[in-house]
């Protein structure tokens, strides 16, 4: 397929991500801003491959991806998804917005044309497994204090969760989890699990999610 030089000029001056890919979802161009979220390098020939092909975080959700694509073009209308996935050089949880359209040149079905914007804010009952209500979330650890797992205990904690309810979610012993909630405790400085709440929600700590519990991938209509 080739595609007018006036037409990559104008994709390649996006700021934001954008691509296209031909009926049988296989990539006929991405703009650099793509290139950078998937960290992939200038010599890459992205040109016929479809996504689980490519060397990035997000290969995994190649049947995924199709079938949005395959709804976009059943029903000849944009649709969106949300996208959490490891993007950029350093692999951070970033939150995407990626929309994606029917692509015509002279009335001629091309294929699908997408294009992302960021994600301002996330609704944790939509695009966590275990959500409580709606708040700006954060993606990425505040600090590299803790452990993930210490992490994870200290999710469930924020949310209100028992010492019993929490091991039952993370497979663990009680005992387990108070070994846990002991070593959060000394490295916060703080004497009890309130004191531990407080200090994480004064710091805002309690808009992080694991990523463990956050669906990366969520069809938005």
């Amino acid at each position: 397929m080739t595609l007018s030089s006036d037409l990559i000029a104008f994709w390649e001056s996006f700021d934001w991500p954008c691509g296209l890919k031909d009926p049988n979802y296989r990539f006929v161009y991405i703009n650099p801003a793509y290139r950078r979220m998937q960290n992939l390098s200038k010599s890459f020939d992205i040109e016929g491959r479809l996504d689980g092909e490519l060397p990035t975080e997000t290969h995994e959700f190649q049947d995924a991806f199709q079938a949005h694509d395959q709804l976009v073009i059943d029903t000849n209308e944009t649709k969106s998804s949300i996208e959490i996935h490891p993007f950029g050089k350093n692999k951070l949880l970033e939150g995407w917005i990626f929309h994606k359209k029917p692509f015509y040149i002279k009335d001629r079905f091309i294929g699908v044309f997408f294009w992302a914007e960021p994600a301002r804010k996330f609704d944790t009952d939509i695009f966590t497994t275990f959500g409580s209500k709606p708040i700006s979330i954060t993606l990425n650890p505040p600090t590299s204090i803790l452990t993930d797992r210490e992490w994870e205990v200290l999710y469930f904690l924020l949310k209100g969760d028992s010492t019993k309810t929490i091991a039952i979610q993370l497979a663990l012993q009680v005992n387990t989890v108070r070994k846990y909630l002991d070593s959060i405790r000394s490295k916060l400085g703080v004497f009890s699990q309130k004191q531990a709440i407080d200090y994480c929600k004064s710091n805002g700590w309690d808009r992080y999610v694991p990523s463990k519990y956050i669906i990366r991938h969520k069809i938005l209509n």
